[in-house]
């Protein structure tokens, strides 16, 4: 039950933990090639922190706009998956019992996230195909919004698509929903950001995290 970003936190937290230990054990082995390694593996965890919770991370916050910046796939809620299936692999080719663990699972969260994210996706595509006109959706996001800040929490959010617009989405579904419209970990989704996916032709999987 727990939550996409979070298990994506104990998956880097665990490869820093291994990139670390190994790093330190390699240089002083005189094993440079598996050193290397657990320096990308060491960077590719951090990525994953900032990307999952830069915005509540001040000193990550200049950070997370240079990897939006230059790695726009993880935008979405597929990129994201991608990445972190490839930090799984990376940390499975340490080649010992506990970087095969830590990196099986990393590479469970990367799959999870995809699979989640193409699962919204199709719902979400087929909810745009309903009679709810951008006036209705208007309507029913002023109603969600009970704080009057112009913008949707992630609850706030969850409660607009399953309850006011009537989606059969799981918890995660929500979550993966709410990451594709909040991609810069915000917090919030304006309304503007909710009417642009909900005219977007596109299917969801492919948009991007705004």
């Amino acid at each position: 039950s727990w939550s996409l970003r979070f298990l994506a936190l104990l998956g880097a937290l665990a490869m820093i933990t291994i990139a670390v230990l190994g790093f330190l054990h390699d240089v002083l082995m005189f094993k440079w090639i598996s050193a290397i390694f657990e320096v990308y593996i060491f960077i590719l965890a951090v990525v994953m922190i900032i990307l999952e919770y830069g915005r509540s991370l001040s000193f990550f916050s200049k950070l997370e706009a240079t990897v939006y910046k230059h790695a726009l796939f993880v935008k979405y809620v597929w990129g994201r998956g991608v990445l972190y299936f490839i930090a799984g692999t990376l940390t499975i080719a340490l080649d010992h019992l506990v970087a095969l663990i830590v990196g099986g699972y990393v590479c469970l969260v990367g799959i999870l996230f995809i699979l989640v994210g193409r699962s919204t996706a199709k719902k979400l595509a087929n909810a745009r195909r309903s009679a709810v006109t951008p006036e209705q959706l208007q309507e029913k996001f002023a109603i969600a919004d009970l704080d009057g800040k112009g913008a949707l929490s992630k609850e706030q959010f969850g409660r607009l698509i399953t309850e006011d617009l009537g989606l059969d989405l799981t918890r995660r579904e929500v979550e993966s929903a709410f990451l594709q419209l909040d991609c810069e970990s915000r917090g919030r989704v304006s309304y503007e950001s909710v009417l642009k996916w909900w005219k977007d032709d596109a299917d969801m999987g492919d948009y991007e995290m705004v």
